[in-house]
């Protein structure tokens, strides 16, 4: 009876004891998870909130409404309006090789082109006119064009610029559209246009300008004359990079 009762007392040992560990855990496990609720950032947390990153403030930019009459542009930038857009097509330009004159009965007088000091792109020097025999001396006095070359901010020649011819030349409306090649008589970047086979004198009626791919203007529109004279009868207009 004796052993019973000491084996008794043995077992009710053991309980106690593991009653009091789990009695512990519990309390421990509770303390636990209150730090956690009250703390989630606390660090014995094996699951922290996520971090959301600071908010990102953009501020917004001044546009400025410029606007633009009788661009060449298919694409308006964000800083520009337009009142009225001309956009030359392939049916406007004839032919891009050999620039051929676009005939037309009601000739649209040039205006003059806004945005003073807008432009990246400003004559080189001043407009030339010589003797075409001197870059082609197959045509004589039978040939009226005008020609050029484009640079950049390093004096280098600047391929694939779009260059705007218009006006009016011997009673004809001109709308012609080029661009600068890696090679061309007048070397790389060069670009040429054909007005015609008879001379004539005019004086600020045509003009030409650069265009980007998208048809944006970048420069200013330059005015030239042209003259009744075999040693004037092709005119050269450099282009430099400003900006």
């Amino acid at each position: 009876m004796q052993q019973e009762t000491t084996k008794n007392k043995i077992r009710d040992g053991i309980l106690n004891i593991l009653t009091t560990i789990i009695t512990i855990l519990i309390v421990f496990i509770v303390i636990v998870q209150v730090s956690i609720f009250l703390n989630p950032n606390i660090f014995f947390n094996p699951l922290p909130p996520y971090q959301l990153p600071e908010k990102l403030v953009i501020e917004k930019p001044t546009v400025t409404a410029i606007v633009v009459d009788d661009q060449p542009t298919s694409t308006i930038p964000a800083i520009m309006t337009a009142t009225e857009v001309v956009v030359p097509t392939a049916t406007e330009i004839g032919i891009f090789s050999d620039g051929t004159p676009v005939v037309e009965t009601t000739p649209i007088p040039p205006t003059q082109t806004p945005f003073s000091g807008y432009y990246a792109f400003v004559l080189q020097n001043d407009i030339n006119a010589i003797d075409s025999t001197l870059f082609k001396p197959n045509y004589g006095c039978n040939w009226i064009g005008v020609a050029g070359q484009v640079f950049d901010l390093q004096g280098r020649p600047v391929m694939g610029v779009r260059v705007w011819l218009r006006g009016m030349y011997n009673g004809k409306r001109i709308d012609l559209l080029s661009l600068t090649l890696e090679s061309s008589p007048y070397g790389p970047s060069g670009f040429e246009f054909t007005l015609g086979e008879e001379l004539v004198n005019s004086k600020g009626q045509l003009f030409i300008q650069l265009l980007d791919q998208a048809n944006i203007p970048i420069s200013d529109r330059i005015y030239f004359d042209t003259y009744e004279d075999c040693n004037k009868n092709l005119i050269l207009i450099n282009f430099k990079q400003i900006r």
